[in-house]
């Protein structure tokens, strides 16, 4: 019998996943998709249950592009193990660690001074601000600021096209590798070069993160945490534009910026999935797999789940529903997901209170893609009032 995952191909995904995840929802909400040789999970309850029984769903998966794009990282190892690099790693992550004094004494100056150089007759939104703005931002938490932020974003665009990698491609795994290599190269002379201040590489070293460690694991952070507040700062303008009845919400109650960006998240969701491996044979859904299947939870799935949602492709600046799952779930939620939080606010604050008339240019058209990473591929914007 012919099933739903038998027509679904990689690059359907790519251009756009959601009415897939849909009918997977409705249909076959755990669904063998051979294009991909894993099996996707579309409904809340069920990705929920995988995160929260690693015994049964692990995240040390074989094969796993995380770990051939970045180095075996805390998101491909299960507790204890995960648990012991969680504890040494997010602490510069919090209100109280480096990210803590970076927000409110430096990240907003950036966005001035990266908002000083565009050109108000337009612009493109995306590559000449909120991407070097995320870039930036990590950078400068890391202690890798030095390297500029044009080479950051080389890093990670290199080292993403490889984690979604899920046909092979010859060409973006070789794309993957030299990034790999040439920041490699990068955190481990910072490591050699460390010194006692407050920045997340000093503290890996002082914690006592090993140098392969802290290698791999800054690949990630890099990897993550640039795409997702890049396609965050990118999707709630592009919102913010489209919706004047938001627009004129957000501008009469400034508080409720904080709730569009987690609407925001939730409904566009920038990383998609999260891949497991199954230790046994097991059920999930009533769905049989078997031991050593790859098992994807399709994050942006869960979070336009009908069952666990309200509306959910509605943004609702008044929904109170519970989090969302757009930095994942269970012990393996994102490390980084504060600072995140605070690059998208500021970012779009700093953005509309510069150019009140901020309004896309005429003409423009916002192309949203990908499918383990989406947002806007551009977004050309003018600061002049509409003739």
């Amino acid at each position: 019998m012919r099933r739903l995952g038998d027509d679904i191909t990689l690059a359907d995904l790519e251009l756009d996943p959601d009415p897939i995840m849909a009918r997977l929802r409705a249909d076959e909400p755990v669904c063998w998709v051979p294009a991909l040789e894993m099996w996707l999970v579309t409904r809340w309850d069920d990705v929920a249950f995988m995160e929260a029984h690693p015994e049964l769903f692990s995240a040390a998966t074989e094969p796993s592009l995380l770990a051939r794009a970045l180095g075996p990282n805390m998101l491909t190892c299960d507790p204890p193990e995960h648990t012991r690099l969680q504890q040494i790693m997010q602490p510069p992550f919090q209100p109280g660690g480096r990210s803590g004094s970076f927000v409110s004494d430096e990240l907003a100056s950036i966005a001035d001074t990266l908002l000083d150089t565009v050109d108000p007759a337009g612009f493109d939104l995306m590559a000449d601000y909120a991407q070097l703005l995320s870039a930036g931002a990590l950078a400068t938490v890391l202690g890798l600021d030095h390297h500029g932020y044009d080479q950051m974003w080389e890093w990670c665009t290199g080292l993403c096209a490889d984690i979604a990698n899920f046909g092979n491609d010859p060409k973006l795994a070789q794309a993957g590798e030299i990034a790999k290599a040439s920041l490699g190269e990068a955190i481990t002379r910072r490591i050699a070069d460390s010194a006692v201040d407050d920045t997340a590489i000093s503290w890996f070293v002082r914690d006592g993160a090993t140098p392969e460690e802290i290698v791999n694991n800054v690949r990630l952070m890099i990897s993550g945490g640039i795409n997702e507040p890049r396609d965050g700062i990118g999707l709630v303008i592009h919102v913010v534009l489209s919706r004047p009845d938001l627009r004129s919400e957000i501008e009469a109650s400034p508080a409720k910026l904080r709730r569009l960006i987690e609407e925001v998240f939730r409904v566009y969701t920038p990383v998609g999935t999260v891949t497991r491996q199954a230790t046994r044979d097991l059920e999930l859904a009533g769905v049989s797999i078997r031991q050593g299947d790859l098992v994807s939870g399709v994050l942006r799935s869960v979070n336009l789940d009908e069952t666990h949602w309200t509306d959910p492709t509605e943004i609702d600046l008044d929904r109170r529903e519970g989090s969302h799952a757009a930095f994942a779930l269970g012990a393996h939620r994102c490390l980084g997901e504060w600072l995140g939080r605070q690059e998208v606010r500021v970012g779009v604050e700093r953005i509309l209170a510069r150019f009140p008339e901020l309004r896309m240019a005429d003409g423009a058209d916002v192309e949203i893609r990908g499918f383990e990473f989406r947002g806007p591929r551009a977004m050309f914007v003018t600061t002049s009032p509409s003739p």
